[in-house]
Order: structure tokens, then C-alpha cells, then sequence
């Protein structure tokens, strides 16, 4: 039985594009083994590292260290068999798919939806760092040709925005509305009338008038 399971996979930044050998001590998926978050950075044996618009330009190391949680996404181009004991330890789930936008990438891609759960509730509770993807193209948005990849996980903190192809994302969040943005003007009052004072009123005291006196 093999001491490791190698994968071979390419890691984009921002900047770069780094392809190398993945070693795994037991064979999982890649997107499994980044989420599970044993280390910050990971090992490539025979890798080549290289502008990300200038692959041209590589340069070959035997061994490099890769900061994953600075990777847009990784791509994985070549795996080796599972062990045939092997089962993906997770619950049912269907490919939807999707289009993810980045800040360099378009991905179209069939997302692994659970069959258990809207996709939209899938989406708002995901906690791991990187969502794996299949049937993979990637458009770079600052031009060049798409190119195709069987398998992908990208950065869940570089989606900047998604939607389902074909379907329409069920219960999909709308703004609450804000009572004091529709409420209407308030209608101004006109002061009321000045109060007028009652004119005086006679009192009696018994007393006779002058008039009578002079009688």
C-alpha cells in the first residue's frame, strides 16, 4: 500500500500561479484536506511558480510552501485512484450548476448542493474556507482563453457573486423595507387662531345706580 496519495494541483493568487505535487497521508479530497485547516501553508514537491499572467516565465523548484489561505482557488489536474474502502463522508447531495464570479475569474461549474437543504440556506450556512466544484471553466476576466479544469475548490472569501444556471435560487434574500424611506411627508399644521379675550361682564352689588340717586 502506498506510503501517500499525490496529487497534482495549481494554486492561484492574485499574483501567481503556483503548480506542484500535493502529498496527502490519506486519501481525501483536496477541498477536504485545505477546510480541515491542520496548516496554514502546504508543501508541492517538483513545483513551478510564475506570474499569473506570464506562465511563460516559471520557474522550477523542488519544493516550495504555499500560504493557502492567500489562494483564490486551487485546481486539481491530476489525482490517483481512491482505495477501494473509500466513501465521501457527507450527506447526499445533487450538481447544480452555477456560475462564481472573482475579481480575476468567471467559473462556470456544478456545485455540490445537498438534497436536504435549500440552496440558498446551503449557501448562508457554509463555514469551510474552500467550496468544491466539478466540470470546472474559467474565464480570466482580464482576458486570454477560458481553459477547463475536472475539479476545483475556490475561496469562499473571494465569491463576489453567483447564481444558478437554469434555476432560480428559492427564498433568495430581499432588502427589509426601511418604514422611514416609504413613509409619507408629513403634512404641515397651521397654527390655530389666536384666542380673543370675552368682552367684561357687568357685576351686580346692590348698589343703586347714580341716576336713581339724583331722582
Amino acid at each position: 500500500m502506498s506510503a501517500h496519495y499525490t496529487f497534482t494541483v495549481e494554486v492561484y493568487t492574485d499574483a501567481l500561479v503556483i503548480t506542484g505535487s500535493y502529498d496527502l497521508p490519506l486519501y481525501r479530497r483536496v477541498s477536504d484536506a485545505l477546510n480541515s485547516g491542520l496548516h496554514r501553508f502546504i508543501t508541492l514537491r517538483d513545483a513551478s511558480v510564475a506570474p499569473l499572467w506570464r506562465p511563460q516565465q516559471a520557474q522550477r523548484v523542488p519544493q516550495i510552501l504555499v500560504d493557502w489561505s492567500g489562494a483564490l482557488l486551487v485546481a486539481t489536474i491530476a489525482e490517483p485512484p481512491p482505495p477501494p474502502d473509500f466513501h465521501v463522508p457527507a450527506p447526499p447531495r445533487d450538481t447544480q450548476p452555477m456560475m462564481f464570479f472573482t475579481s480575476l475569474f468567471a467559473l462556470r461549474a456544478d456545485f455540490f448542493k445537498r438534497t436536504d437543504m435549500e440552496l440558498i440556506v446551503m449557501l448562508s450556512e457554509m463555514t469551510d474556507e474552500f467550496v468544491p466544484l466539478s466540470s470546472v471553466t474559467i474565464y480570466p476576466l482580464q482576458g486570454g482563453s477560458p481553459f477547463g479544469r475536472d475539479f476545483v475548490c475556490l475561496s469562499r472569501r473571494q465569491v463576489q457573486a453567483l447564481y444558478a444556471i437554469g434555476a432560480e435560487i428559492a427564498h433568495a434574500p430581499l432588502p427589509a423595507p426601511n418604514p422611514e424611506a416609504f413613509a409619507p411627508p408629513a403634512t404641515p399644521m397651521s397654527p390655530p387662531p389666536p384666542e380673543t379675550e370675552p368682552p367684561p361682564v357687568a357685576v351686580e352689588t346692590g348698589a343703586p345706580a347714580p341716576d336713581a340717586d339724583r331722582a
